[in-house]
């Protein structure tokens, strides 16, 4: 008789496909270097704030070329059906509101919307056993407070994070499009099971406005103040008709670190947005 085989159950299971890609980004580091790099970012953010929270300034330029600042942000209490009945008065309310699944009540209803549904989008996920939790970085971080040393240690950081996140994300759509997991919907790996999952459904507003009326998403509708901004940017109307609708109820502060460069480029892009308007109003 011929000699078993002991090893056969000892062998790591072959996986394929997106549970083969999920392997590669915990097993090449990928991973892990990109969650230290955004734990390490999220901590000198922390400590920087810590150092000017108490200061008399909103803004501050610091070394290699970095400023830090505090960022005012309005919280708005918005008249939601006001405002819905402007936009219809303009015929946008099909462009400017979003339709949630999950706020229309009724299966009834939503099997009236199926007609209108965009077609379905996907997204991987990974859900991670006991050995995927060991890439999470929960290390405590603790850097000198000293300024030019944590700007030097945020850009680096910073470049780290960037280029990991690319390429994760990279991976992730390849890991989306795999037939194996949009066939099973499910796979299993070493660090835990990677999951297809479904983005939110989208409808076709249009379609719906012309079918049941202005009333549906009147009713169903939740105003994208995105949407509305572009309307404004393209001159439809000025942002004072909207602030009609809205009433600031709180102003809260985010604490911003980024590079000169960008900020530079953030106000030139709202300077051209104010031309823009401008013109548009001049010769409307």
């Amino acid at each position: 008789m011929g000699k078993k085989d002991t090893n056969i159950c000892n062998e790591k299971p072959v996986v394929i496909g997106a549970a083969k890609m999920m392997e590669d980004v915990f097993e090449s580091g990928l991973y892990k270097e990109m969650k230290t790099a955004d734990n390490k970012l999220e901590t000198i953010k922390k400590t920087l704030k810590q150092q000017f929270e108490d200061g008399d300034l909103k803004r501050y330029e610091l070394p290699h070329n970095l400023i830090a600042k505090f960022v005012s942000v309005p919280i708005y209490e918005t008249d939601e059906e006001g405002l819905k009945e402007f936009l219809d008065d303009y015929g946008l309310l099909p462009q400017t509101v979003s339709l949630k699944e999950k706020s229309i009540k009724g299966a009834d209803i939503l099997a009236q919307l199926k007609a209108f549904q965009k077609p379905k989008e996907y997204f991987a996920q990974f859900y991670l056993n006991k050995e995927g939790k060991k890439h999470l970085d929960k290390e405590e971080y603790t850097f000198i407070e000293d300024i030019d040393h944590l700007a030097s240690e945020f850009l680096n950081q910073k470049t780290l994070f960037e280029d990991r996140q690319m390429s994760y994300n990279k991976i992730m759509e390849k890991i989306t499009k795999c037939p194996f997991l949009r066939q099973s919907l499910t796979l299993k790996s070493t660090y835990g099971t990677c999951k297809l999952r479904n983005k939110e459904i989208e409808f076709y507003n249009n379609s719906i406005y012309d079918h049941f009326g202005n009333e549906f998403l009147m009713k169903y509708g939740k105003v994208s103040m995105k949407t509305i901004d572009d309307f404004i940017a393209k001159g439809y109307f000025s942002p004072t008709e909207i602030k009609s609708f809205r009433k600031i109820k709180d102003i809260s502060l985010r604490f911003v670190v980024m590079e000169k460069d960008s900020e530079i480029k953030q106000s030139e892009f709202f300077h051209q947005q104010m031309i823009r308007r401008s013109q548009i109003r001049r010769f409307a």
